[in-house]
């Protein structure tokens, strides 16, 4: 009888095995269940039944009886090999960069099969117990019936932001600290970078959320806050707060691996609110547009999570990550789609729109989707917006990451970074100088400078080479790309300079910067309210692949040769833009301005 249970108890759990296989396509509320009844079975009926009950059945028939059976060996032998691998894949998993974890998710798959097998032809009265046999059966029948037959709604819409049609709940915005335990070095680099720090550890930006909110009302920080602060605005906020620790406020300027963000779940768990781009804002998009404005649709609770996966709890959260670890294919589905890959998805936040004037403030998709980088048909030519902001950079070029971007996962020949280099190294730099690095070598790439003494002129040549978009982009009124020349005589002395800083720090009437600058209806330089655009005064920005030549007026007769000195230099914020941001938060250092390119050459006359 003991016997005869033992192995309908190994039937049971090869059958809650096998329903959880791809090819039945369960739904994914039932296959949790289903999951945990196979390991809970498993696990304990393997350690203190199924085990103890063989090894007494070997003495007693081995040692005993002296019986030896070839089939009751290998019985044995699949048997542990089944329970071995079962345990490698729960307790260290399967994330598929292990070799040990391919391994034993086929021994355990296949095994199970070869196990039943030799089980049955092991029994020799399997049947003779009519009454209990068919109430087992039944029991399981029903069962795969029941999973078989009940329907699963998966067509829950997300919402979208632009339109603010459906509120979320706090819970469901998954704190992006969880993800760090199997992302690690990922979530560190997501966390120095500007997408995290995006709203409380921007101080710009806060500044200017608060501005337009005095300026244009309270309402008008929703158009910030949707591609800003999507928790805060998805979850009824109509403000973005600032970062708190405990009831004071956090300056989180120079913190580094988002530690307020791990405290603060350490001991609130998922109930206080991440701010910013989060893990979760940008794995849980579903549909995107090129409009720009936080065009793209978030789908955060349609999605399969695995038996306790959103415990909070030290046990149930070590075990929501044991069921993912041990087949994480459904977690990688929930969080990757083929939309990450194509521009619009990043254009639905780096596209921007006046929703004041409806002039176009930022359009980075635009300008490349009219560059020769947008060439789907040439992959030579063709270059999308990961391939330069996600890609790693080592010694001033694009040098793919060979590793994995989950702890023990499959070895990639490109990993994807997260430091989302792109012109702001200032604040992530003042978090991380790996961060900052990546930034400053990626703005390196994109220019060129050529420069030529004729007729009394100094001519300087700035080619855009590597930039799939103008030079600058984005917010471009606020980005200070400039040259800086100094030419002197045969004497050392100086004959001409353009292009340095005043002792206030801002530049110098006679510099040339490429830029685009803003206009009222009026004509007037709108500042710091960008969103009153409506007349573009002056735009020199340098398009892709394109050359912008500035000519400046030489004095007659220099001593020649004279001797230039020509450099490219950037500055993410203008002085005047700081110091007014200084004026709320005064630990704010000064940015740094970064040579991008110099050009030294000789002329003889």
């Amino acid at each position: 009888m003991k016997f005869l249970n033992v192995k309908w108890l190994i039937i049971i759990i090869f059958i809650t095995g096998i329903l959880q296989m791809d090819i039945l396509s369960l739904p994914w509320e039932y296959l949790k269940t289903i999951s945990v009844i196979h390991a809970f079975l498993s696990i304990v009926f393997s350690v203190f039944y199924i085990i103890p009950f063989v090894n007494k059945h070997a003495y007693k028939y081995i040692v005993v009886k002296r019986k030896n059976s070839f089939v009751g060996w290998v019985l044995g032998f699949i048997l542990l090999l089944v329970i071995l691998s079962g345990f490698y894949l729960f307790f260290i998993g399967n994330t598929g960069g292990d070799m040990l974890g391919i391994i034993s998710f086929n021994i355990h798959l296949y095994g199970s099969f070869v196990l039943i097998v030799f089980l049955l032809s092991h029994t020799k009265n399997m049947y003779k117990k009519p009454m209990i046999n068919t109430f087992l059966l039944v029991s399981i029948l029903s069962l795969i019936s029941t999973v078989e037959l009940r329907a699963y709604d998966e067509n829950l819409v997300g919402i979208k932001l632009e339109n603010d049609k459906k509120m979320y709940h706090n819970e469901d915005w998954t704190n992006s600290t969880k993800c760090k335990s199997c992302h690690n070095e990922i979530f560190n680099q997501w966390a120095n970078s500007n997408h995290k720090n995006l709203v409380g550890s921007n101080p710009y930006y806060m500044l200017l959320e608060a501005i337009a909110g005095e300026v244009e009302g309270e309402e008008f920080r929703q158009w910030c806050m949707g591609c800003h602060n999507p928790s805060g605005l998805t979850t009824g906020l109509t403000r973005t707060s600032h970062n708190m620790n405990e009831n004071s406020l956090a300056n989180t300027l120079f913190e580094k691996n988002g530690k307020n963000l791990v405290d603060n779940y350490k001991k609130h768990g998922n109930a206080r609110l991440e701010e910013g781009v989060s893990c979760l804002t940008c794995h849980r998009i579903s549909e995107a547009s090129s409009v720009g404005n936080s065009s793209y649709t978030l789908d955060l609770t349609n999605r399969k999570k695995y038996p306790f996966e959103d415990d909070e709890t030290s046990i149930r959260s070590y075990l929501g990550h044991k069921f993912i670890n041990a087949k994480p294919k459904e977690h990688k589905d929930s969080y990757m789609k083929p939309l990450y890959k194509d521009p619009k998805y990043c254009a639905s936040c780096h596209d921007e729109t006046s929703p004041i004037t409806g002039k176009k403030i930022v359009s980075t998709y635009q300008q490349w989707k009219e560059s020769e980088y947008n060439s789907p048909n040439d992959k030579a030519k063709n270059k999308t917006c990961i391939d330069c902001h996600m890609t790693n950079l080592e010694d001033g070029k694009f040098s793919p990451l060979r590793g994995t971007s989950t702890s023990g996962g499959v070895i990639k020949d490109d990993v994807k970074v997260h430091y989302f280099a792109g012109s702001n190294h200032f604040l992530s730099g003042l978090k991380d100088k790996k961060a900052e690095d990546q930034t400053i070598q990626l703005l390196r790439t994109s220019a060129k400078l050529d420069v030529n003494i004729k007729d009394n002129q100094v001519h300087v040549g700035v080619t855009n080479v590597g930039a799939g978009h103008h030079l600058p982009t984005g917010v471009a009124d606020f980005r200070e790309l400039w040259l800086d020349i100094t030419i002197k005589d045969k004497n050392k002395n100086i004959v001409f300079s353009s292009g340095k800083l005043k002792e206030d720090g801002n530049l110098g009437e006679d510099a040339r910067p490429f830029m685009k600058v803003f206009g009222d209806e009026n004509g007037n330089p709108v500042g710091l309210l960008f969103w009153k655009y409506k007349t573009l005064l002056k735009d020199t920005r340098i398009p892709a692949k394109q050359r912008r030549v500035e000519s400046y007026d030489l004095a007659k007769n220099l001593a020649y040769p004279l001797d230039v000195d020509v450099k490219l230099n950037f500055r993410i914020y203008p002085q005047w833009v700081t110091d007014a941001v200084k004026k709320a938060f005064p630990t704010l250092p000064n940015p740094p301005v970064i040579k991008l390119e110099e050009i030294k050459k000789e002329f003889k006359k």
